[in-house]
């Protein structure tokens, strides 16, 4: 049960809100970061990291009575958001309904970055009645490269070792449910990439391993479709990010908001 906010707060639920919704790599941090440097005049919620760590897995262990106590791996995690999910509907969307702000220390629009997935979206539009959603997208092997350039310490996961002692093409293809994701073709496409690019074998398994997974637990396609289909054009703004610059989608968002 979350505490009621003291009177000089304000629930998100009634606030000006601006959701953003993408998987991994999409684009929606940098476009953030490009905002703020812009100086356009917005408050930037704590993000869907930030909610998980604080709300969403220390919730879970508490109630198994296990330690609290932080999660890194990235497939752990989405194991632990689809838990608090099927527990709480909604999930994410459900946790940033709960939360509060002091409105005379922030400035409109509040933006979320972000959701996933049909369930969450199909909640945050109950929840969050007047909220605007920007949804950004990219294919799956545009998000790969970019998370393998991008080679952030938190997109890691455990992999089995024994796909490590295997050529590249082989170790991907040993990812289970893989071929949901990727087709053969386009296997062969990441294995010469990351050979040319000399990436390690570790670094691209582990990085395919978090898109498929991703990919199981979310429906992108999907939410997308349920926004567009439930919402006004004024409330919901989709940009593909595979072929434009980051400026570029930074300018028709700013526009937009």
């Amino acid at each position: 049960m979350v505490k009621k906010a003291p009177p000089e707060f304000q629930p998100l639920t009634k606030s000006n809100l601006t959701i953003l919704v993408g998987l991994t790599g999409v684009g929606k941090t940098t476009v953030l970061k490009l905002l703020q440097q812009r100086e356009r005049d917005f408050t930037l919620l704590p993000n869907r990291r930030e909610i998980t760590d604080a709300i969403i897995i220390p919730t879970l262990q508490r109630e198994a009575g296990e330690t609290v106590q932080p999660v890194n791996d990235r497939v752990q995690r989405f194991q632990y958001t689809a838990r608090y999910r099927a527990k709480y509907p909604g999930g994410m969307a459900y946790a940033l309904s709960q939360l509060a702000v002091a409105p005379e220390k922030t400035s409109v629009p509040l933006i979320f970055d972000g959701l996933r997935g049909l369930n969450e979206v199909q909640h945050a539009v109950t929840y969050f009645p007047a909220a605007r959603f920007v949804v950004l997208d990219a294919p799956d092997m545009v998000r790969l490269n970019r998370l393998l350039k991008r080679d952030d310490s938190f997109d890691k996961t455990k992999i089995q070792t024994s796909l490590l002692g295997k050529n590249i093409l082989a170790a991907l293809m040993g990812i289970p449910d893989i071929e949901a994701v990727f087709n053969e073709e386009e296997l062969q496409q990441i294995a010469r990439a990351a050979r040319m690019a000399d990436i390690p074998i570790d670094s691209v398994v582990q990085t395919a391993r978090i898109i498929v997974e991703e990919r199981r637990n979310y429906d992108s396609r999907a939410a997308r479709v349920h926004l567009v289909r439930s919402l006004s054009t004024d409330q919901v703004l989709v940009i593909d990010t595979a072929d434009q610059t980051v400026e570029a989608v930074a300018q028709q968002m700013a526009d937009w908001l």
